[in-house]
């Protein structure tokens, strides 16, 4: 049975200052090569000049001076000392004033890489348990310090070799409180479209905590069941369907299924993620004490995940 628990702006307890880098710069860093670009910046693989061959780090670096970038380092900077997210351990500034973040290095990649390695065959229940687990431990350290994701799926859901899997990207994520017991409207129609809950199609759909991190739920619900099927669930016939066909299909039509080989539990939790009225939807803390993940074999889970990221390395 899923209980009540605190709202998100009640859970809000003060963050500690970023890792100080006042003594480390840009030009300290020597390229190694490159990781990714995406349509505001770059990330690329470095070295501290002078240290160690194996310390390696990803630099993000946004292409100019934004607002979201602006954000996203501010987010990075309250939400910092969790296990479960990237770690970043130090901000900078470009040239021009462009933000440029120093993160922690996940050398096994995404989920979505791993399933792509795995030829789209997914990922069994224990290890997708423990994923589940660490996720919302990630969104509850998240959502404590007055942050939502909002941009939950495969892709920004990193891997190591160590078999770490930690929330990565929040260049969509949205600060809703600020202080301790502020709420704030923010923006919530952003993100990747497939994996959007039906209120964030609205026109200019916004939200406060609640609704922000029931936002977060939804992506976590289709996430994890992408993770089991090993394809997309909205539409998964459509190579690449439009806009406006996952708005129909995620807001008129029904939620996605899942598969009959999923066990009770499995299926019980993605339902509570995946209903359509946020009110209804299961919250963090609820869903840590669903028994798919709250009794879970922890050991065989954590061996289970960490033998499929480094089979597919």
């Amino acid at each position: 049975m899923i209980r009540p628990c605190a709202a998100p702006h009640e859970m809000f307890r003060p963050f500690p200052a970023a890792p100080a880098s006042a003594e480390l710069k840009l030009s300290d860093l020597d390229k190694v090569g490159d990781l990714g670009e995406g349509a505001c910046g770059t990330v690329t693989k470095v070295r501290l000049r002078g240290g160690s061959s194996s310390a390696v780090f990803a630099l993000k670096t946004a292409y100019y001076p934004d607002p979201n970038a602006e954000e996203e380092a501010e987010v990075l900077r309250r939400t910092s000392g969790s296990p479960h997210l990237v770690r970043c351990h130090a901000i900078f500034r470009g040239a021009a004033g462009e933000p440029a973040m120093l993160l922690e290095l996940m050398d096994a990649g995404s989920l979505g890489r791993v399933l792509l390695a795995r030829r789209r065959a997914g990922l069994p229940e224990p290890a997708l348990a423990e994923v589940a687990s660490r996720c919302l431990a990630g969104l509850a350290h998240l959502h404590s310090r007055g942050v939502a994701h909002l941009d939950f799926k495969p892709d920004n859901l990193l891997a190591n070799s160590r078999g770490d899997v930690k929330i990565g990207d929040f260049s969509e994520s949205r600060i809703f409180s600020r202080t301790p017991g502020e709420r704030l409207e923010v923006s919530i129609a952003v993100g990747s479209t497939a994996y959007m809950s039906p209120e964030r199609f609205a026109p200019d759909a916004r939200a406060g905590p609640r609704g922000a991190c029931a936002a977060d739920v939804w992506g976590l619900g289709v996430t994890v069941l992408e993770l089991f099927s090993g394809r997309r669930p909205i539409l998964p016939d459509v190579q690449r369907p439009s806009w406006g066909m996952l708005m129909e299909a995620i807001c008129h039509g029904e939620p996605p299924v899942v598969p009959e080989s999923a066990s009770s539990s499995l299926r019980g939790f993605v339902t509570a993620c995946l209903q359509k009225d946020p009110r209804r939807r299961g919250t963090v803390a609820q869903l840590l004490a669903h028994p798919f993940v709250a009794r879970r074999d922890a050991g065989a889970s954590r061996r289970a995940l960490r033998e499929i990221i480094l089979e597919t390395m």
